[in-house]
C-alpha cells in the first residue's frame, strides 16, 4: 500500500511538473473562479471580482473597481468622456488580452478620431455569463455612477435567455462546496494545481456540452422557441427600460448586434433575429448597429476563435465599425476619419488563435 500510494503521488507530483512547463491552458473554469463572484444585488446573482486576475490562454485582470481593464476612477478626468460597454464574455474579452478586446480598441479608434474634442475612456462593464436582464441592472447598479456619456450594449443573440449561464452554475456550485469538507479540499487543490485544475476543466466541458450545447446549438435551427416577432417583442420591452433609465440620467446608447460566428455568412441563418433587434432599438429611439454588415466581407474563422467568441480581428472589426456609426452621428468625434473601412483589414496583420 505504502509503495502504491507513494507511485500515485510520484505520478501526480510529475505530472503537475509538466502541466506547468507547458504551461497547460485551463480555460474558462479557471478564469471564472479568479474573475467572479457571488453577487449581493440579486438581480445581477454574480459579477466580477474587484482585483482578481487569472491567467489562462491570456492574462486576465480585473481592476479595482471590478472592471476588466487598468485601473480607473469613479469621477472622470478634467475634459474626459466616457463610453460604458455593457455586454457578457464577447464584451468581457474571453481569449483576448485585454489591449486587444473591443473596449480598448474602440477607444483606441476614437482617440485617433477625436479631432480636438477631448480623451475619451471606454469602461469594460461585460461579465461573463451575463443576459440582457442583467446588464441593464450593471448599468442602473454600478455603471451610471462612472458617469458615461455613452452607453454600448454589445448584444449577443443569447441575450434575452433568462438567468442561464455557465458562469452562474460554476459561481452556485463552488458555493456549494464550501460548505462540506470534501468540497472545501476540491477548492484548494484546483486552485492550488494545474493538473486538477486542468481535470476541472475538461469534466465541466462535458457535462456543458451534455445539458447546455444540445439545448441552444447555434448551429443548428432556430435559436428560440418562440417566434422572432415575439423575441421582438421581449427585447422592446427590455429595451424600453434601458432607453427610459439612459433618458433619465441624460446618457446616449447604442446597441450592437454581435452575429454568431458558426459558418460562412452566405448561409447565415439568423438574419431575420438580427433585423429584429435592429427594428426594436430603433423603436426605442436607440441607434443601432449590425456588425453582421462589416463580418461578411471575412472569412467567418478570421474572426472566431470559437463559435461565439470574437477574434483580436473579429473585436477589431467591431470596434471600427461602432467608431464609424458613433463618428456618422456626430457622438465622440466630429466625422468619420478618412481611410479603409471596417471591411478593409488583411487577417494576416492579426494574431491567429484556435483551439477553443
Amino acid at each position: 500500500m505504502a509503495l502504491a500510494t507513494g507511485s500515485v503521488l510520484l505520478t501526480l507530483l510529475a505530472l503537475e511538473i509538466v502541466f506547468r512547463l507547458v504551461d497547460v491552458p485551463v480555460g474558462t473554469v479557471q478564469i471564472s473562479r479568479a474573475t467572479v463572484r457571488r453577487s449581493d444585488n440579486p438581480r445581477l446573482r454574480f459579477e466580477l471580482r474587484p482585483g482578481g486576475a487569472a491567467r489562462a490562454e491570456v492574462e486576465y485582470r480585473v481592476n479595482g473597481l471590478g472592471l476588466r481593464g487598468p485601473e480607473t476612477t469613479l469621477e472622470k478626468s478634467p475634459g474626459a468622456r466616457r463610453v460604458a460597454v455593457l455586454g457578457d464574455s464577447i464584451a468581457f474579452g474571453y481569449w483576448v488580452s485585454d489591449e486587444q478586446a473591443f473596449a480598448r480598441q474602440l477607444e483606441t479608434l476614437l482617440n485617433a478620431a477625436g479631432a480636438g474634442t477631448g480623451r475619451v475612456e471606454v469602461l469594460n462593464f461585460g461579465v461573463p455569463g451575463y443576459n440582457l436582464e442583467q446588464e441593464i441592472e450593471a448599468l442602473r447598479s454600478k455603471a451610471l455612477a462612472f458617469s458615461p456619456d455613452l452607453v454600448v450594449v454589445l448584444f449577443c443573440l443569447n441575450d434575452l435567455e433568462g438567468l442561464f449561464s455557465y458562469e452562474l452554475g460554476l459561481v452556485q456550485e463552488r458555493t456549494d462546496r464550501r460548505r462540506t469538507l470534501p468540497g472545501r479540499v476540491r477548492e484548494w487543490l484546483v486552485a492550488r494545481s494545474r493538473l486538477f485544475a486542468w481535470l476541472e476543466y475538461r469534466l465541466t466541458e462535458l457535462d456543458a456540452r451534455r445539458h447546455f450545447v444540445k439545448a441552444k446549438n447555434p448551429l443548428e435551427g432556430r435559436l428560440y422557441a418562440e417566434a422572432v416577432s415575439q423575441q421582438k417583442k421581449a427585447l422592446q420591452g427590455q429595451l424600453a427600460v434601458l432607453r427610459s433609465l439612459l433618458a433619465s440620467h441624460g446618457v446616449l446608447g447604442m446597441i450592437v448586434v454581435v452575429p454568431v460566428l458558426g459558418d460562412r455568412f452566405d448561409r447565415y441563418p439568423h438574419r431575420e433575429l438580427h433585423r429584429a433587434a435592429v427594428e426594436a432599438a430603433e423603436a426605442e429611439s436607440l441607434a443601432a448597429v449590425d456588425l453582421l454588415d462589416c463580418f461578411s466581407a471575412y472569412e467567418f474563422r478570421d474572426l472566431r476563435i470559437d463559435v461565439v467568441h470574437p477574434s483580436p480581428l473579429g473585436h477589431r472589426v467591431a470596434a471600427h465599425a461602432v467608431r464609424d456609426a458613433l463618428c456618422t452621428r456626430g457622438w465622440l468625434c466630429d466625422a468619420v476619419p478618412p481611410g479603409p473601412s471596417c471591411r478593409d483589414y488583411r487577417p494576416s496583420d492579426f494574431e491567429t488563435l484556435r483551439g477553443f
